[in-house]
């Protein structure tokens, strides 16, 4: 049996996952997008991977520069996911307060964390590309509720209810 591409989609949908905005330098320019294909890998050495279509002009840059932070999101920051997935690249900075991490990647203010990592590992897989990013620096920057998506609407943890 195969399955499409839109039954697989209408299947995540019922998925919750952290929305995270990727960032890289290439080229003195800053490249970014909203992520949810991201996960830690491993402690030690500390890795995690992200999933990117290969057909968006962040996939080139993080492909050609080798670094990217992942900047986890508050609740508060939904209209920066929306903007990072809908807008053109030269919109999306404009307005930020960034901070650079070691790799140059630009740090979002106001993130709850941030991962800045090195790529050590590229995988095909299907139309995107798995980077596998080892973790050079990182911190928590604050202790917001994270955003959720869920069921294509944004949503934060504060509002779900811990089971007994």
């Amino acid at each position: 049996m195969e399955i499409s591409g839109e039954t697989l989609k209408a299947i995540m949908r019922n998925y919750p996952t952290g929305v995270t905005i990727v960032t890289t330098v290439y080229n003195n320019e800053y490249y970014g997008l909203t992520v949810n294909s991201f996960t830690s890998l491993s402690l030690n050495p500390p890795l995690v991977l992200i999933a990117i279509d290969k057909r968006l002009q962040s996939h080139e840059a993080i492909d050609k520069s080798n670094v990217y932070a992942v900047n986890i999101l508050p609740d508060d920051m939904k209209d920066l996911a929306i903007k990072f997935a809908t807008a053109p690249r030269e919109e999306r900075f404009k307005g930020l307060k960034l901070r650079t991490a070691k790799t140059g990647a630009p740090i979002i203010e106001g993130s709850i964390a941030y991962l800045d990592c090195k790529v050590t590992a590229k995988y095909p897989g299907g139309d995107h590309t798995i980077f596998i990013g080892e973790i050079v620096d990182a911190q928590i920057l604050n202790n917001k509720a994270p955003l959720i998506y869920y069921n294509r609407g944004y949503y934060s943890i504060a509002q779900a209810k811990p089971l007994p």
